[in-house]
Protein backbone atom coordinates (compact mmCIF):
# COMPACT_ATOMS: atom_id res chain seq x y z
CA UNK A 1 0.00 0.00 0.00
CA UNK A 2 1.75 3.15 -1.25
CA UNK A 3 0.18 5.66 1.11
CA UNK A 4 1.80 9.02 1.85
CA UNK A 5 2.80 7.83 5.32
CA UNK A 6 4.62 4.83 3.84
CA UNK A 7 6.37 6.88 1.14
CA UNK A 8 7.78 9.06 3.92
CA UNK A 9 9.65 6.00 5.24
CA UNK A 10 11.41 5.19 1.97
CA UNK A 11 14.51 6.40 0.17
CA UNK A 12 16.16 5.55 -3.12
CA UNK A 13 18.52 2.55 -2.69
CA UNK A 14 20.71 3.82 -5.52
CA UNK A 15 21.42 7.41 -4.45
CA UNK A 16 19.86 7.65 -0.99
CA UNK A 17 17.48 10.48 -1.96
CA UNK A 18 14.40 10.42 0.31
CA UNK A 19 12.15 12.07 -2.29
CA UNK A 20 10.17 9.40 -4.11
CA UNK A 21 6.94 9.89 -5.99
CA UNK A 22 4.49 7.71 -7.84
CA UNK A 23 5.17 7.84 -11.58
CA UNK A 24 2.63 8.94 -14.16
CA UNK A 25 3.23 6.19 -16.74
CA UNK A 26 0.70 3.50 -17.56
CA UNK A 27 2.59 0.96 -15.47
CA UNK A 28 2.82 1.87 -11.77
CA UNK A 29 6.28 2.72 -10.49
CA UNK A 30 8.09 4.74 -7.86
CA UNK A 31 10.40 7.39 -9.26
CA UNK A 32 13.38 8.91 -7.47
CA UNK A 33 13.40 12.68 -7.82
CA UNK A 34 17.17 12.83 -7.29
CA UNK A 35 18.48 10.31 -9.85
CA UNK A 36 15.33 9.50 -11.85
CA UNK A 37 15.64 5.79 -11.02
CA UNK A 38 12.38 3.92 -11.54
CA UNK A 39 11.16 1.10 -9.34
CA UNK A 40 8.26 -0.89 -10.82
CA UNK A 41 5.28 -1.94 -8.73
CA UNK A 42 4.18 -5.46 -9.70
CA UNK A 43 1.13 -7.01 -8.03
CA UNK A 44 1.45 -4.48 -5.23
CA UNK A 45 5.12 -5.37 -4.62
CA UNK A 46 7.74 -2.66 -5.20
CA UNK A 47 10.98 -3.82 -6.82
CA UNK A 48 13.65 -1.61 -5.26
CA UNK A 49 16.65 -3.82 -5.97
CA UNK A 50 19.52 -1.57 -7.06
CA UNK A 51 20.78 -2.41 -10.56
CA UNK A 52 23.82 -4.69 -10.69
CA UNK A 53 25.96 -5.41 -13.72
CA UNK A 54 26.72 -8.91 -12.46
CA UNK A 55 24.81 -10.28 -9.44
CA UNK A 56 26.94 -12.07 -6.87
CA UNK A 57 26.71 -15.88 -7.31
CA UNK A 58 25.71 -16.35 -3.67
CA UNK A 59 22.80 -13.94 -4.00
CA UNK A 60 21.62 -15.60 -7.19
CA UNK A 61 21.64 -19.09 -5.74
CA UNK A 62 19.95 -18.06 -2.51
CA UNK A 63 17.16 -16.34 -4.41
CA UNK A 64 16.78 -19.36 -6.70
CA UNK A 65 16.49 -21.71 -3.72
CA UNK A 66 13.76 -19.67 -2.07
CA UNK A 67 11.88 -19.25 -5.35
CA UNK A 68 11.91 -23.05 -5.70
CA UNK A 69 10.63 -23.78 -2.20
CA UNK A 70 8.18 -20.87 -1.85
CA UNK A 71 5.17 -23.00 -2.80
CA UNK A 72 5.83 -25.57 -0.06
CA UNK A 73 7.63 -23.35 2.45
CA UNK A 74 4.75 -23.02 4.91
CA UNK A 75 4.33 -26.79 5.06
CA UNK A 76 8.03 -27.62 5.10
CA UNK A 77 9.18 -25.08 7.70
CA UNK A 78 7.53 -26.81 10.71
CA UNK A 79 8.73 -30.23 9.54
CA UNK A 80 12.29 -29.01 9.03
CA UNK A 81 12.25 -27.22 12.37
CA UNK A 82 11.15 -30.30 14.29
CA UNK A 83 12.89 -33.02 12.30
CA UNK A 84 16.18 -31.42 11.23
CA UNK A 85 16.82 -28.22 13.17
CA UNK A 86 15.28 -29.71 16.36
CA UNK A 87 13.51 -26.50 17.28
CA UNK A 88 9.82 -25.98 18.02
CA UNK A 89 8.11 -23.77 15.38
CA UNK A 90 6.34 -21.99 18.24
CA UNK A 91 9.64 -20.35 19.14
CA UNK A 92 9.50 -18.47 15.83
CA UNK A 93 6.03 -17.23 16.75
CA UNK A 94 7.32 -16.11 20.17
CA UNK A 95 10.14 -14.19 18.46
CA UNK A 96 7.68 -12.52 16.06
CA UNK A 97 5.47 -11.58 19.00
CA UNK A 98 8.42 -9.89 20.74
CA UNK A 99 9.31 -7.88 17.65
CA UNK A 100 5.72 -6.81 16.96
CA UNK A 101 5.12 -5.87 20.59
CA UNK A 102 8.26 -3.74 20.75
CA UNK A 103 7.23 -1.86 17.59
CA UNK A 104 4.46 -0.44 19.82
CA UNK A 105 2.20 0.79 17.05
CA UNK A 106 5.09 2.18 15.01
CA UNK A 107 7.02 0.62 12.11
CA UNK A 108 8.06 -3.02 11.98
CA UNK A 109 10.67 -4.16 9.45
CA UNK A 110 10.50 -7.86 8.56
CA UNK A 111 13.68 -8.81 6.68
CA UNK A 112 13.46 -11.35 5.26
CA UNK A 113 9.68 -11.49 5.40
CA UNK A 114 9.46 -14.87 3.63
CA UNK A 115 5.80 -15.88 3.28
CA UNK A 116 4.88 -13.93 6.42
CA UNK A 117 3.61 -17.04 8.22
CA UNK A 118 4.83 -16.54 11.83
CA UNK A 119 4.25 -12.80 11.58
CA UNK A 120 0.62 -13.17 10.52
CA UNK A 121 -0.16 -15.22 13.63
CA UNK A 122 0.68 -12.34 16.00
CA UNK A 123 -0.42 -9.24 14.07
CA UNK A 124 -4.15 -9.30 14.86
CA UNK A 125 -4.14 -7.09 18.02
CA UNK A 126 -1.85 -4.45 16.47
CA UNK A 127 -4.06 -2.52 14.06
CA UNK A 128 -2.00 0.68 14.22
CA UNK A 129 1.22 -1.04 13.11
CA UNK A 130 2.95 -0.37 9.78
CA UNK A 131 4.76 -3.43 8.41
CA UNK A 132 7.54 -3.19 5.82
CA UNK A 133 8.32 -6.68 4.51
CA UNK A 134 11.54 -7.06 2.49
CA UNK A 135 12.79 -10.12 0.66
CA UNK A 136 14.87 -10.98 -2.40
CA UNK A 137 12.60 -13.79 -3.62
CA UNK A 138 9.69 -12.78 -5.85
CA UNK A 139 7.79 -15.97 -5.12
CA UNK A 140 8.15 -15.59 -1.36
CA UNK A 141 6.87 -12.03 -1.64
CA UNK A 142 3.91 -13.09 -3.76
CA UNK A 143 2.97 -15.71 -1.14
CA UNK A 144 3.20 -13.02 1.54
CA UNK A 145 1.07 -10.66 -0.59
CA UNK A 146 -1.71 -13.25 -0.79
CA UNK A 147 -1.44 -13.83 2.95
CA UNK A 148 -1.83 -10.15 3.82
CA UNK A 149 -4.22 -9.06 1.05
CA UNK A 150 -7.31 -9.17 3.30
CA UNK A 151 -5.63 -7.75 6.39
CA UNK A 152 -6.54 -4.41 7.96
CA UNK A 153 -2.87 -3.70 8.63
CA UNK A 154 -0.73 -1.29 6.64
CA UNK A 155 1.66 -3.72 4.91
CA UNK A 156 4.12 -2.83 2.15
CA UNK A 157 6.15 -5.59 0.49
CA UNK A 158 9.42 -4.71 -1.22
CA UNK A 159 11.96 -6.69 -3.18
CA UNK A 160 15.31 -5.19 -2.20
CA UNK A 161 18.90 -5.91 -1.28
CA UNK A 162 19.43 -6.35 2.45
CA UNK A 163 22.69 -4.41 2.16
CA UNK A 164 20.91 -1.44 0.52
CA UNK A 165 17.63 -1.13 2.38
CA UNK A 166 15.32 1.44 0.74
CA UNK A 167 14.47 2.98 4.11
CA UNK A 168 15.35 6.35 5.61
CA UNK A 169 17.51 6.68 8.70
CA UNK A 170 15.83 6.14 12.05
CA UNK A 171 12.31 5.23 10.90
CA UNK A 172 12.03 1.60 12.08
CA UNK A 173 10.95 0.83 15.64
CA UNK A 174 11.55 -2.92 15.55
CA UNK A 175 13.26 -5.42 13.24
CA UNK A 176 12.16 -9.04 12.84
CA UNK A 177 14.61 -11.29 10.94
CA UNK A 178 13.41 -14.89 10.73
CA UNK A 179 16.24 -17.28 9.78
CA UNK A 180 17.78 -14.51 7.74
CA UNK A 181 21.28 -13.71 8.89
CA UNK A 182 22.84 -16.92 7.53
CA UNK A 183 21.51 -16.03 4.04
CA UNK A 184 23.10 -12.57 3.93
CA UNK A 185 26.14 -12.22 1.71
CA UNK A 186 27.67 -9.60 4.03
CA UNK A 187 26.15 -10.14 7.43
CA UNK A 188 27.92 -7.34 9.31
CA UNK A 189 27.03 -4.78 6.61
CA UNK A 190 23.39 -5.91 6.71
CA UNK A 191 23.22 -5.65 10.50
CA UNK A 192 24.60 -2.12 10.21
CA UNK A 193 21.87 -1.34 7.69
CA UNK A 194 19.29 -2.57 10.19
CA UNK A 195 20.79 -0.28 12.83
CA UNK A 196 20.86 2.70 10.44
CA UNK A 197 17.13 2.39 9.82
CA UNK A 198 16.22 1.97 13.48
CA UNK A 199 15.06 4.60 15.94
CA UNK A 200 17.14 5.40 19.02
CA UNK A 201 14.95 3.03 21.05
CA UNK A 202 14.91 0.35 18.36
CA UNK A 203 14.67 -3.40 19.01
CA UNK A 204 16.12 -6.29 17.01
CA UNK A 205 14.85 -9.89 17.18
CA UNK A 206 16.08 -12.63 14.87
CA UNK A 207 17.12 -16.22 14.39
CA UNK A 208 19.80 -18.07 12.44
CA UNK A 209 20.91 -21.60 11.68
CA UNK A 210 24.19 -22.51 13.37
CA UNK A 211 26.63 -25.39 13.15
CA UNK A 212 27.85 -27.73 15.83
CA UNK A 213 24.52 -28.27 17.54
CA UNK A 214 22.84 -31.15 15.69
CA UNK A 215 24.48 -33.84 13.55
CA UNK A 216 21.63 -34.15 11.03
CA UNK A 217 21.46 -30.37 10.66
CA UNK A 218 25.22 -30.13 10.09
CA UNK A 219 24.99 -32.70 7.29
CA UNK A 220 22.37 -30.63 5.48
CA UNK A 221 24.26 -27.39 6.05
CA UNK A 222 27.36 -29.03 4.55
CA UNK A 223 25.36 -29.74 1.39
CA UNK A 224 24.08 -26.17 1.23
CA UNK A 225 27.63 -24.89 1.49
CA UNK A 226 28.95 -27.34 -1.10
CA UNK A 227 26.48 -26.07 -3.70
CA UNK A 228 27.08 -22.43 -2.77
CA UNK A 229 23.50 -21.71 -1.77
CA UNK A 230 24.50 -19.08 0.73
CA UNK A 231 27.39 -18.11 3.01
CA UNK A 232 26.84 -20.14 6.16
CA UNK A 233 27.57 -19.33 9.73
CA UNK A 234 29.89 -21.74 11.45
CA UNK A 235 28.97 -21.81 15.13
CA UNK A 236 26.91 -19.90 17.66
CA UNK A 237 30.09 -18.19 18.83
CA UNK A 238 30.77 -16.99 15.26
CA UNK A 239 27.34 -15.35 15.14
CA UNK A 240 27.87 -13.76 18.54
CA UNK A 241 31.11 -12.14 17.37
CA UNK A 242 29.45 -10.69 14.28
CA UNK A 243 26.61 -9.26 16.31
CA UNK A 244 29.16 -7.64 18.61
CA UNK A 245 30.70 -5.92 15.57
CA UNK A 246 27.31 -4.47 14.64
CA UNK A 247 25.89 -1.39 16.40
CA UNK A 248 23.74 -3.31 18.90
CA UNK A 249 24.15 -3.78 22.61
CA UNK A 250 22.63 -5.85 25.39
CA UNK A 251 22.34 -8.73 22.91
CA UNK A 252 20.82 -11.93 24.31
CA UNK A 253 21.20 -15.41 22.80
CA UNK A 254 19.31 -18.67 23.21
CA UNK A 255 20.00 -21.82 21.18
CA UNK A 256 17.41 -24.52 20.55
CA UNK A 257 18.71 -27.36 18.42
CA UNK A 258 20.47 -25.87 15.39
CA UNK A 259 18.67 -22.52 15.67
CA UNK A 260 20.01 -19.54 17.59
CA UNK A 261 17.60 -16.79 18.61
CA UNK A 262 18.95 -13.36 19.43
CA UNK A 263 17.60 -9.98 20.48
CA UNK A 264 19.25 -6.66 21.12
CA UNK A 265 18.86 -2.92 21.43
CA UNK A 266 20.13 -0.10 19.33
CA UNK A 267 23.16 1.43 21.01
CA UNK A 268 21.31 4.61 21.94
CA UNK A 269 18.68 2.63 23.85
CA UNK A 270 21.28 0.38 25.45
CA UNK A 271 23.13 3.47 26.77
CA UNK A 272 19.89 4.85 28.21
CA UNK A 273 19.15 1.51 29.92
CA UNK A 274 22.65 1.47 31.47
CA UNK A 275 22.21 5.02 32.79
CA UNK A 276 18.87 4.10 34.34
CA UNK A 277 20.41 1.04 36.01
Amino acid sequence: MLSKSVLELLQCPSCGDPHLQIGSDRRPALVCVGCDARFPVVDGIVDMTPPEKMPAPGNYRTETLFNLIAGVYDAVLPLMSLGVWRCSPLRYVDMANQAVGRANGGVLLAAPVGTGAPLERVLAPYHDLTVIGIDQSWKMLRKAARRFEDTDHNVLLIRASFQHLPLRDGVVDSVHSLNGIHTFENRVATLREFARCMTDDGFLAGSALVRGQEGVADTLLDRYERYGVYPLLRTAEFLARELEEAPFEDVHFATYGAVMFYSGLSRAQAAQSAESA
